[in-house]
């Protein structure tokens, strides 16, 4: 009598897992799409958006220089943690935000061993000695700063070039020359493009 209610607690008990089993395999959640199941589920966001930086972490380059005419030029560009530009693009219902890290330079010059020139070289820089630029180079980031090829042979003066650029469109450039007299003088014109 025991070994017939046994078995039959046996044959119940695993009918019942059978059927509990087969009711849970998902096929309510096989007919919707993913995003309804990210948006049951408050997910939706963390899946619908990434987030890019550019550059990823802190960077810097460091360039000496010094020419036959007695000047050494020290340029020390880094990445700006604190300022970026942001561009942002949808693709295939996913939001993909780029934060471009704007760049600063550091320059100091020194003429036969005296520091004539120290300054960081920024937009706020640039903005100062420029009238009217504001609005027009708030898009851009520094891409780079070299020292003139064309007029190294100076005694008189040292030419710097600075490039700005905007993001993710390479043929939108801004370029200024920074003059800088040997007692320290300087002066920043805006250029055309030499890239």
């Amino acid at each position: 009598m025991f070994k017939i209610r046994i078995e039959n607690s046996i044959y119940f008990l695993s009918l019942l897992i059978i059927i509990t089993f087969s009711s849970c395999d998902g096929r309510d959640k096989s007919r919707q799409d993913p995003k309804q199941i990210l948006t049951e589920k408050d997910m939706l966001t963390s899946f619908s958006e990434r987030i890019n930086y550019v550059p990823e972490s802190f960077s810097e380059t460091v360039t000496d220089t010094i020419l036959h005419t007695g000047y050494k030029v020290h340029i020390k560009t880094y990445s700006d943690m604190k300022s970026n530009i942001l561009k942002s693009k949808i693709k295939d219902s996913l939001n993909i935000k780029t934060f471009y890290r704007n760049a600063i330079s550091d320059v100091s010059i020194a003429f036969e061993n005296k520091n004539i020139f120290d300054h960081t070289i920024s937009k706020a820089f640039i903005i100062n000695n420029i009238k009217g630029t504001p609005e027009t180079l708030q898009p851009y980031i520094l891409k780079s700063i070299w020292i003139d090829d064309d007029h190294v042979a100076s005694k008189d003066t040292v030419l710097l070039n600075i490039l700005y650029r905007k993001p993710e469109d390479a043929k939108e450039n801004k370029s200024f020359l920074l003059t800088i007299s040997k007692t320290g003088d300087y002066k920043i014109t805006e250029t055309t493009t030499k890239i």
